[in-house]
């Protein structure tokens, strides 16, 4: 059977299986930088999130799409599965399916598929296809995990940038020696926890992974770790349920408020919004840099190129954040050297 035969026996089960209602929804928010001409030449790149528009991160790799996205000549969609607000494998799989359908009627040339359940339950299934040519960004797994590579897919990695942010860490409190690692259930976690562990274990002794899925859990893990731990790693905390059977995620900046109020101890972040709500300090993964990296990959295909002769990336970058409203509290005086080199400070 052809992968393109494939596609359409996947996406044939989808919607028989499906009710129609779950198609009700209308298309999916645009911003169209051309039109006429340059669309019906096939200039379209549809961008999938797998999560919600005003997630950070999401905002920010759409901002990086659109930096690197010529101001005319490309017409650009984008498409949100809000799967961490509602962490369900049926809400994924439905979200899956209204992308699948929207590659198949307006039939983009290039589809960006931005994080981990995008890949899961959307982007794997065009692998191997003549069209579109895909780019994955923001993937914190291995490409193997969704059957890539392939001819028709390159793509960004996301790796967190552990070893460096340990040393961060211990560049405000050098006499950290033991970290906890406390991250959500979900895949993203799940998929970054090996990377995480591993750069951690270079300059600090990991002497606890726990992944809880409510906030109960949540907060007894935070407990267990006092007295064990100097310092808590903390990756995601997006899709903790207020308690458990909760269909939805609980506001995702009050697990980190608690969290660092009951803690007793440095939170070590690994994405900007990490810090933002209270984390000590990190070197955290730029989405704006993901989005960019992945805008320009999507031009090479556009240009003619393939998608299997582009190497797939790992961006070497990264921010250096302190959060000084924290860092007071916890009686954390950053030298003054220290903070000429960081790249943004927050909580001033």
């Amino acid at each position: 059977m052809k992968r393109f035969d494939l596609y359409h026996l996947v996406l044939a089960w989808f919607l028989c299986s499906i009710p129609s209602a779950a198609f009700s929804a209308p298309p999916p928010g645009s911003q169209s930088t051309a039109g006429g001409a340059d669309a019906e030449a096939g200039r379209r790149v549809l961008l999938v999130h797998s999560y919600h528009q005003e997630y950070e991160w999401t905002a920010s790799v759409t901002r990086g799409v659109r930096q690197g996205l010529p101001a005319h000549g490309v017409d650009l969609q984008l498409m949100y599965m809000d799967t961490k607000r509602t962490p369900d494998p049926e809400a994924a799989r439905v979200q899956g399916v209204r992308a699948l359908r929207v590659v198949e009627e307006w039939k983009p040339e290039v589809v960006i598929a931005a994080d981990d359940n995008a890949q899961q339950w959307f982007a794997r299934y065009l692998a191997g296809m003549e069209r579109p040519q895909l780019v994955f960004v923001g993937v914190n797994g291995e490409p193997a995990d969704y059957g890539y590579p392939a001819a028709n897919v390159t793509g960004v990695l996301e790796r967190p940038h552990a070893e460096a942010s340990a040393e961060l860490l211990l560049q405000l409190v050098p006499s950290a020696r033991r970290i906890a690692v406390i991250n959500d259930r979900s895949p993203t976690a799940a998929r970054a926890l090996g990377h995480l562990q591993a750069g951690l274990a270079q300059r600090l002794d990991v002497v606890s992974l726990e992944t809880p899925e409510d906030f109960p859990a949540w907060q007894s893990a935070v407990g267990r770790v006092r007295g064990q731990a100097d310092a808590i790693a903390v990756f995601t905390y997006h899709t903790v349920r207020r308690r458990a059977g909760d269909t939805y995620s609980m506001p995702a900046a009050e697990v980190m408020a608690w969290t660092i109020a009951h803690a007793g101890m440095p939170v070590l972040g690994f994405l900007s919004y990490a810090v933002d709500d209270g984390a000590l300090c990190g070197v955290v993964e730029l989405g704006t840099e993901q989005g960019r990296a992945a805008a320009a990959m999507a031009m090479r295909l556009l240009e003619g190129q393939r998608a299997e002769d582009i190497p797939i990336e790992t961006p070497d970058g990264g921010q250096s954040m302190i959060n000084l409203a924290t860092a007071r509290r916890l009686g954390i005086e950053p030298a003054a050297a220290l903070v000429e080199e960081i790249d943004l400070m927050v909580g001033e």
